[in-house]
């Protein structure tokens, strides 16, 4: 008896160990801000991640094609550029919390880094503003994937992320021969339950609660009959 006691707890180690080698978890975010600037030949983005239990925030760096976020780059009057953000080049980790816990910069990384694509073109007026903003669809490729700690605390994880979003951007005037000129810009996607979803939530989670209680109740009842019967043989 205690030698298949014994290999029952090997057993249950070795699948423990086996799990945890090959964890993998997945989280949803339910907000997503990355703030664009002039590309100066450094870090030019801020990015932050954010939902229940996880807060990622960094900077990096984009390639912006055509130069059309290079500070010295203007835009004529009337034409049309594509501000794509693309992927993003990450240089540091200034927050990683992930599930509820916290990782050091060092032993946190997306594999691979995570990519905006912009869904539309910028067309600028075709008259002189003192500064021109605007907005255009764009979408984060998802889910991010990536890996935290490191040894015995190794671990996998996927960031389910929200659809939709936007790129909006502003840009000054230079003058009627160079046209605009980039300012910064901004992608933000979020997801906030409707008040009908919250309110089927707690519909939801009343008629849990009551079903519950209701099978409670009888198995309290069959226990308290199960008794009496015992009490009277």
């Amino acid at each position: 008896m205690k030698r298949f006691q014994w290999m029952i707890a090997i057993l249950l180690v070795t699948f423990a160990q086996l799990a945890h080698a090959d964890s993998f978890s997945s989280f949803n975010l339910t907000t997503i801000t990355v703030d664009v600037l002039p590309d100066q030949g450094g870090d030019n983005v801020i990015f932050s991640l954010t939902g229940p239990g996880t807060n990622i925030t960094g900077m990096g760096g984009i390639n912006c094609l055509k130069y059309w976020c290079a500070p010295f780059t203007t835009i004529p009057l009337g034409s049309g550029v594509f501000a794509n953000i693309g992927q993003i080049f990450l240089s540091n980790f200034n927050s990683a919390v992930v599930g509820g816990k916290s990782y050091s910069r060092e032993e946190f990384g997306f594999n691979p880094p995570f990519f905006i694509t912009v869904l539309g073109q910028i067309t600028f007026p075709g008259h002189p503003q003192n500064s021109f903003s605007t907005c255009v669809p764009a979408t984060v490729k998802g889910p991010i994937t990536g890996h935290a700690g490191s040894g015995e605390t190794y671990t996998q994880f996927s960031l389910n992320t929200p659809t939709g979003g936007s790129f909006c951007t502003t840009w000054n005037f230079v003058d009627s021969l160079n046209g605009y000129q980039f300012v910064r810009g901004k992608f933000s996607v979020s997801t906030v339950p409707e008040p009908g979803t919250l309110g089927m939530m707690g519909s939801g989670l009343v008629a849990i609660f009551g079903s519950a209680l209701r099978k409670g109740l009888r198995q309290a009842v069959a226990v308290s009959g199960l008794l009496r019967l015992g009490r009277r043989t």
